[in-house]
Formats: C-alpha cells, sequence, structure tokens
C-alpha cells in the first residue's frame, strides 16, 4: 500500500499556542511531535502514554526495541522505525539484527524470536495463542507480559499515525542532532 503524502503538516513552532508551546517543551525539532499537538488533548494523553512504554518500561531496552522494531517492520512503517533504529544502536543491537529482527530472524537468540513471534501474533490476530503466552511466561512477570501487549498496541497505532498522516522525517542533520541529544534513554 502507497505511504500518504503529508497530510497533517508538522506545526512551525513560531505558530505554537501557548498550550503548544509547553506541551511540546524542547522536542521541536520532532516532527512527531509538531503534528500530534495539532490535537492538544490527544497529545496530553498520547505522549505521557509512549513515554511509559519506552522510558520508564521493565522490559529490557533489547527486549523493546525487538518488540518496536519487529512491529514497525510489520507495519511497513518508516518514520519511527529510522528513530528506533537509532535507538536500537544505543541499546547496543548491531546493523545484522536490526535486518534479522525486521526479516526473517536469522541468527538471532531464541528469546529475540519469541518476542518477534508474539509481535507477529499481535499485530496479525490481536491474540497471543497459548504456547507463546506460556513461553512468554517462563520468562517474564505478570507487568511485563502486559507490557509487551501495550507495546505492541502503542506501537501499531504509532504505525497508522505515522502512516496515515504522512508524518515527514526530520529534514536536517541538525534536527536529528537535536533529537539524539534529549533522548536520554537507551
Amino acid at each position: 500500500m502507497p505511504k500518504a503524502d503529508i497530510r497533517i503538516p508538522p506545526l512551525d513552532p513560531a505558530d505554537f499556542s501557548d498550550e503548544q508551546r509547553e506541551l511540546v517543551g524542547e522536542w521541536t525539532h520532532l516532527n512527531f511531535s509538531r503534528v500530534i499537538v495539532n490535537h492538544p488533548a490527544a497529545y496530553r494523553v498520547f505522549l505521557p502514554y509512549i513515554d511509559k512504554m519506552i522510558r520508564q518500561t521493565e522490559l529490557t531496552p533489547r527486549d523493546r526495541e525487538v518488540l518496536v522494531l519487529r512491529t514497525l517492520a510489520f507495519s511497513d512503517e518508516v518514520y519511527e522505525a529510522q528513530h528506533h533504529e537509532m535507538i536500537a544502536h544505543n541499546a547496543q543491537m548491531s546493523d545484522a539484527e536490526i535486518a534479522a529482527i525486521r526479516g526473517d530472524g536469522a541468527g538471532l537468540s531464541e528469546r529475540d524470536l519469541l518476542l518477534m513471534r508474539a509481535a507477529d501474533e499481535l499485530i496479525a490476530s490481536h491474540h497471543l495463542g497459548e504456547a507463546t503466552w506460556a513461553e512468554l511466561a517462563a520468562h517474564y512477570n505478570d507487568v511485563q507480559l502486559m507490557e509487551i501487549v501495550f507495546l505492541v498496541g502503542c506501537y501499531t497505532v504509532m504505525a497508522m499515525t505515522t502512516n496515515s498522516f504522512g508524518i515527514p522525517l526530520e529534514g536536517s542533520d541538525a534536527s536529528f542532532e537535536r533529537i539524539t541529544e534529549l533522548r536520554d534513554y537507551t
């Protein structure tokens, strides 16, 4: 399916209302923030949810990134995938591992393959099968099991959002450099 052209353009920070300026804060270089802030009420709800699933998760950075990258690949998403490739590198993942997560999983650990299967099942059927649940439960506590489902759901919504709104990649190296500086997590 072809990607949408820019349907909801990123707001110019000079055009932000006081509320939008307060919501976006230092993240003015992030096109995602500059698009979502068009709907301040949704921004107030959605961004803390993303933050909980990414920066405050009980999953390891690697497990989180396996789930996120697989979800974005399954959804044919580009914008967040570029950002999470950088985050995955920060979590000590190699280009080969990232490519394997996006592909057939060749060379990855059994745990990575289990997480990939979980993401695939959740996206395809909105349900984890009994065998996958049992295998996950052998490695993760109840909160982590819940976060696996929440994280795949969150990034499915992210993929629908970026793909449908046509959120463009940041255009300059300076913008991406500033975003990198603001990320204080792996």
